[in-house]
């Protein structure tokens, strides 16, 4: 049994039965837009890249996406603008496609759709215009033959010429159709979205044994699309209750469905961790932070996840739901063996919750992976503590990459609860923490190698924080 999924596909309006486990590129595609190209089908090349907007506090919201990630059932009641959407018209290019023949900027020109749809996305979201902006919205996107300066100049020439979108509060649409950025039917899709019901939730049931709750579907759809595919599936894009950043009890709250992205852009998180865009940078690419959720990522289970590495340190609590009750665990006590949580079958995680740092506290988080960006991790790790008169008085260390299981290191935070904060401590705390894992030899690295990380990212963590008392040449 299938669902009705109601969607705007570029300035064509949808109703129509599918499996909600279809993938977006595969469904346009088979309507004859081919602009987007299917290329690593695993969200690291960005030829597939897409438009995503939805209603958030009655205005329409655009986001890049990967397609090929990205389930049918995601899409119900959003607008979906493929480079064949934001099209001027059959005979004259935009200003951003005009920049790439101006400069060259394409040559097999498999790329270049995608090249162009996350600039354009950036054009229609970004509150600043700096050069390094616009280069940073290119992330997740690669081209294999043209080679990317002249994108970049395509990119930098563009952003130079409207640095007035930015000033803009409530027209920016207008200003983009007017500069032939954007079609005009754009006006159109705030209130034509707002008549499509989207309170339902999407699901299939089939005869498979296997039963699958959706959020982003930015591993799943990596890992197993065609199972995806076969499988009853609920997806939990449309319940309104999993989403948002918010104070609750003395908690910060996210719903399940917070986007990295909303993590990245959180006030609440820019305030009480200045260094936040320096840490989610690492985290995959702006395509997959904006469709990579934070209860998808925690439930994946990876021992080497970036979020739940962040949020283990934070000494998290994972609240699940069945759809009538509730039930609270520890983050630190939520993963059992490899891939597997403590999570029944019929929950899905609906919130996560921590206690924002109060006082003198210290935070920070490392990783190392055989590419700096858009690479998974060998070996990561965080740490969160607080500190009175020189003495450690809280702390919470993770550990990933280490062991079957994302770690949370008990022994070594139990020994340096209470001592003060020298060198000495220090090294006794990593020699505990040796103890404490158990890698394993793999494609990212042998077991010594990664003993040899966590414990220069351990030194890192307070060579980082506390760089007037600790050096490098002091835990050599």
């Amino acid at each position: 049994m299938e669902n009705k999924i109601k969607f705007i596909l570029n300035n064509k309006e949808y109703d129509i039965e599918i499996n909600p486990a279809t993938v977006v590129l595969d469904f346009i595609r088979s309507e004859r837009l081919c602009g987007t190209k299917e290329g690593c089908k695993e969200g690291d090349c960005g030829a597939c890249t897409l438009l995503v907007g939805e209603l958030v506090n009655d205005e329409v919201f655009y986001k890049p996406v990967n397609s090929c990630l990205l389930p049918v059932g995601n899409i119900h009641g959003k607008h979906i603008a493929t480079i064949e959407g934001i099209n001027i018209d059959n005979r004259n290019l935009n200003l951003i496609q005009q920049a790439f023949v101006d400069e060259g900027a394409t040559q097999c020109g498999f790329c270049t759709p995608g090249f162009i749809i996350s600039l354009t996305g950036y054009f229609l979201n970004e509150n600043n215009s700096g050069n390094q902006n616009v280069i940073n919205a290119l992330d997740g996107n690669i081209c294999r033959c043209t080679g990317h300066n002249s994108i970049i100049r395509a990119a930098e020439k563009v952003s130079g010429k409207l640095k007035n979108a930015f000033t803009l509060n409530g027209t920016k649409l207008k200003y983009l159709t007017e500069n032939k950025i954007i079609p005009e039917y754009f006006l159109t899709i705030k209130n034509r979205l707002q008549k499509i019901e989207t309170e339902n939730i999407i699901s299939r049931n089939s005869d498979s044994e296997k039963n699958y709750f959706v959020s982003g579907g930015t591993d799943l759809f990596v890992q197993r699309p065609d199972e995806m595919f076969k499988s009853n599936v609920k997806l939990l894009q449309n319940d309104k209750s999993l989403f948002g950043i918010k104070f609750s009890d003395g908690y910060c709250v996210l719903g399940g469905n917070t986007s990295v992205t909303e993590i990245q852009t959180s006030e609440i998180f820019k305030k009480h961790f200045p260094d936040i865009d320096r840490f989610m940078e690492l985290f995959g690419s702006t395509p997959i932070r904006n469709s990579a959720t934070i209860g998808g990522n925690l439930n994946n289970a990876s021992p080497i996840g970036d979020m739940t590495s962040f949020f283990l340190a934070l000494n998290s609590i994972v609240i699940l739901s069945d759809g009538k009750s509730e039930r609270e665990i520890p983050l630190n006590k939520y993963y059992l063996s490899y891939k597997k949580t403590d999570r029944r079958p019929d929950e899905f995680m609906k919130s996560l919750k921590f206690k924002l740092p109060k006082n003198n506290y210290y935070f920070n988080f490392e990783k190392v992976s055989k590419r700096t960006y858009l690479d998974i991790a060998s070996v990561n790790s965080t740490v969160l503590l607080n500190l009175k008169n020189n003495i450690i008085i809280e702390i919470h260390l993770s550990a990933g990459g280490v062991s079957a299981i994302p770690l949370y290191l008990f022994k070594t935070c139990e020994f340096l609860i209470s001592k003060e904060l020298n060198l000495n401590n220090i090294k006794e705390a990593v020699s505990i923490a040796q103890s404490e894992i158990a890698p394993i030899s793999d494609a990212r690295g042998n077991e010594d190698y990664k003993r040899l990380l966590l414990s220069r990212l351990i030194y890192t963590h307070f060579i980082t924080l506390f760089p007037v008392k600790f050096s490098i040449e002091d835990t050599l």
